[in-house]
């Protein structure tokens, strides 16, 4: 047994697979979803929200929903592969690609911090994660994880990915997504052999996923009289790509108010802490400790005028930290990002023009862009077991839904 171990997956077939799979729906509008779910039988929309009438209560939806991933086994729509493997998976935008292995791991790895998190778990979103792999005993989408560098993998990759990949589409996220399967003995077990020397993983996407499978594995465990510790239910599947491939983009910041300050006044207390020069352009920061702000039509970077504490957070400054310790909470009364109504967040990928927009409806009152979150400081919070602030990081692109499933069967 491995770190990372091969599997046989769940797989759609070559012809449905560009309408089965589906992208995380932060992606798409409630239009697109509408039209993707009427216009494809096979999506994944479909299994996870179904639409059929008379969906009355949860255990109806449920139901539901376990007929329809019946139906695509049924109908051959997915398969399971006949011999256990690793899968390459390449998922390339424009400008930026990253290529990595999908396995699975023993959850066990989870409580004993060789896979590591970063983000605070809410019970509830684990909890409906849980029950929905358990109604469908499956897991739809791997846990996408980042791994230290290692040049054997690296090397092991570059030499199967010269074969015929198994998938290469566009999917709704706007980006290709090119898979391979590895079932190759010898290819396995180099692959096996160098993750258990990696031996750590770091979550990048999926915590609540994460906590979810170790919830569906609990309760799995005990209602099985004759646990071995080797069941599947005692796996999940991951994504697992190298460090310096994964992509963090900005989180940007959007304040429903300016507290009681007229925009002159609030411009005027910002001046106390920080430089605050007007842009002819939008401002997206370049370098850390600096940060864009567009209130009443118009572009600002501000920057600090002094030199931020280095021991206030005990952990690195994150400029996250920094914007709302200086700014956010003593001047627009943002105590606590997780609760506080008066703020939202807003994923790089929908660009600058989105702030403009939202903040020019008049539905805010001023947004501020960031710097993103880097991999180090990721790396840097799970290593000490902190949990970063909310909405820090937004990893980018994802894993897909539905383009292999790990079953408990």
């Amino acid at each position: 047994m491995y770190f990372i171990n091969p599997f046989k997956g769940l797989r759609p077939n070559k012809n449905f697979v560009s309408s089965v799979v589906i992208p995380s729906t932060d992606h798409l509008s409630e239009e697109l979803v509408h039209n993707h779910k009427k216009n494809n039988e096979w999506s994944f929309l479909n299994v996870l929200n179904p639409n059929e009438q008379n969906l009355n209560s949860e255990n109806d939806k449920y139901q539901a929903s376990k007929k329809q991933f019946e139906l695509m086994k049924q109908n051959s729509i997915l398969s399971k592969d006949d011999t256990n493997c690793y899968y390459i998976y390449k998922i390339s935008t424009n400008n930026h690609s990253q290529i990595g292995i999908i396995g699975t791991v023993k959850i066990s790895s989870y409580d004993d911090l060789h896979i590591r998190g970063h983000e605070e778990i809410f019970i509830e979103r684990a909890q409906e994660r849980s029950d929905q792999m358990l109604n469908l005993n499956a897991q739809i989408g791997p846990i996408y994880v980042i791994h230290p560098e290692n040049e054997l993998i690296n090397s092991i990759i570059n030499q199967q990915i010269i074969n015929n990949p198994e998938y290469s589409f566009k999917s709704l996220d706007g980006c290709l997504h090119t898979f391979w399967k590895i079932n190759s003995f010898n290819t396995i077990k180099n692959i096996g052999e160098v993750f258990t020397g990696i031996n750590r993983v770091y979550i990048a996407d999926g915590h609540h996923r994460m906590e979810a499978m170790q919830k569906l594995s609990n309760f799995k465990k005990h209602q099985n009289p004759n646990h071995t510790g080797n069941e599947a239910y005692n796996y999940t599947m991951v994504a697992a790509f190298p460090q310096s491939q994964a992509r963090i983009l900005d989180y940007n910041r959007l304040i429903k108010d300016l507290y009681g300050f007229s925009s002159e006044n609030f411009i005027k207390e910002v001046k106390k802490k920080f430089i605050v020069k007007k842009n002819k352009e939008q401002f997206k920061p370049n370098i850390e400790k600096t940060f864009g702000m567009y209130i009443d039509k118009s572009w600002y970077s501000i920057e600090f005028k002094f030199t931020p504490d280095e021991n206030l957070f005990h952990v690195n400054n994150l400029d996250i930290n920094m914007l709302h310790y200086y700014l956010l909470e003593p001047i627009l009364g943002i105590r606590d990002s997780r609760y506080d109504k008066r703020i939202d967040f807003l994923a790089g990928f929908k660009g600058l023009n989105s702030i403009e927009k939202k903040v020019d409806s008049g539905e805010y009152a001023v947004g501020f862009s960031l710097f993103p979150t880097q991999i180090e400081d990721v790396i840097t919070f799970a290593d000490k077991k902190i949990n970063m602030p909310p909405k820090s990081t937004w990893f980018d692109p994802k894993p897909l839904d539905g383009l292999v499933l790990y079953d408990f069967e």
